[in-house]
C-alpha cells in the first residue's frame, strides 16, 4: 500500500513538473513572437489592389507615350485592416495611379528609384485609410510585377 502511494506522488510530481515546463515554453515563444505582425493583431494578410495597374507617365523622344505596369499588393496585420483596404479600393487605386503617373523615367527604371517609389506609394496609401478610416492600417507595399514600356 504504501508503495502504490509513493508512486501515486511520483506520477503527480512528474506531471506538475512537465505542465511548469510546458507553461515556460510557451510563454518564452509568445514573449519571442511579440514584435511579429501576427502578435500585433492576428494573422498577417495579403491584400492584392486588383486589377493591374497602368499609367502614362511621359512621353519618349521619339513622341511615343511611356507607360507602367505595377500589380501592387498590401500586407495588414488583421481582419480590420483587411477590410478597410478592401473597402477603401477605389481610393487607394486612384491614389496610386496619380503617384504612378507622377514619375519621370529615372525613378520607375532603376532599383533605387523603384525603392522610392514603392516607400511614396506605401505613405500614400497609409494616408488615405488614415483619412478614412482614422488609422493607416497597412504595414507594407509590395510591386508584384513592375514593367515599362518606353
Amino acid at each position: 500500500m504504501q508503495q502504490h502511494a509513493e508512486a501515486r506522488v511520483r506520477v503527480w510530481a512528474a506531471l506538475a513538473l512537465s505542465m511548469t515546463g510546458l507553461l515556460v515554453v510557451q510563454l518564452a515563444n509568445a514573449a519571442g513572437a511579440a514584435d511579429t505582425p501576427r502578435a500585433i493583431g492576428g494573422v498577417v494578410r495579403y491584400v492584392e489592389l486588383k486589377p493591374t495597374f497602368v499609367a502614362n507617365f511621359g512621353v519618349s523622344d521619339a513622341g511615343a507615350l511611356r507607360y507602367v505596369r505595377a500589380d501592387v499588393t498590401v500586407r495588414v496585420s488583421n481582419k480590420d485592416a483587411e477590410y478597410a483596404a478592401r473597402y477603401h479600393l477605389p481610393a487607394l487605386r486612384n491614389r496610386l495611379v496619380l503617384l504612378l503617373s507622377r514619375q519621370d523615367e529615372s525613378a520607375v527604371s532603376s532599383a533605387s528609384g523603384r525603392e522610392t517609389l514603392k516607400a511614396e506609394a506605401l505613405q500614400e496609401l497609409r494616408e488615405v485609410l488614415e483619412a478614412e478610416e482614422g488609422e493607416p492600417h497597412i504595414d507594407d507595399l509590395m510591386f508584384t510585377n513592375f514593367v515599362v514600356q518606353r
